[in-house]
């Protein structure tokens, strides 16, 4: 009797538990945080420990909360590639812009890289998604990766709706955090950089909240329209 030589199955992706996507997606931000708004009790303590006197002077506060967010959003990265068993193509994008403006923040002690983050992240996203279109490619689609079906129609109209919701965002960075920052001196503590902070981790985050729940119609409408869709094209 001859054996049977079964092919290897290949790993199935997996999705990350409750805990550990909120511990993913939030630990690292909490952490920046914490080095941001505590930072006259913390960066004493960063210093002594490494033996420098760098985080412990007026206006270094984005920089303990960048030094304490990047390894822990390295860490988070990953952690979900590991689990996942798959590198999503956003979480690697915004990796890599991470690492860069950090970098450069730290290189050319500037603050303005990390500011610009959010712009980049967004300005870039509603680039490729119109690109996508120009060329006959909807990435959106690609995106949500059979998540649900629509019709080619209705993924325009969304990808659309997506590339002006992207758009508006970064040119609203940029109008924040250089109104906010105008007057902040290098080497002073500066309200306003946490006021865009706190701006951009929540009042962003509430935006896009507004946009989904604001498209929900629209998706619930043209996803129970999609197996008609299909039928008709058989």
């Amino acid at each position: 009797m001859t054996e049977q030589i079964r092919p290897d199955t290949p790993e199935v992706p997996t999705k990350l538990s409750g805990t550990a996507k909120l511990a993913v997606e939030v630990g690292p931000l909490l952490l920046f945080f914490i080095g941001l708004f505590l930072h006259g009790k913390l960066a004493p303590v960063i210093d002594g420990i490494f033996g420098v006197e760098y985080f412990d002077r007026e206006g270094r506060e984005l920089y303990l909360g960048l030094a304490l967010f990047c390894p822990a959003f390295a860490i988070a990265f990953i952690y979900s590639i590991w689990k996942t068993k798959r590198a999503a193509p956003m979480l690697v994008f915004v990796a890599i812009i991470t690492a860069v403006t950090a970098t450069l923040t730290f290189a050319l002690d500037s603050k303005q890289f990390t500011y610009m983050k959010p712009t980049l992240i967004y300005g870039a996203i509603a680039g490729i998604l119109a690109a996508g279109l120009l060329s006959g490619r909807n990435f959106l689609k690609m995106i949500f990766d059979g998540a649900f079906e629509m019709p080619e129609s209705a993924w325009r109209v969304l990808t659309v709706r997506f590339v002006i919701f992207n758009l508006m965002t970064a040119i609203a960075n940029e109008i924040l955090w250089r109104n906010l920052t105008a007057n902040c001196l290098p080497d002073a503590a500066c309200d306003g950089e946490k006021t865009w902070f706190t701006i951009k981790a929540f009042g962003f985050t509430a935006a896009y909240i507004v946009f989904v729940a604001a498209n929900t119609p629209f998706l619930m409408k043209h996803i129970k329209d999609a197996p008609k869709a299909e039928n008709e094209d058989a």
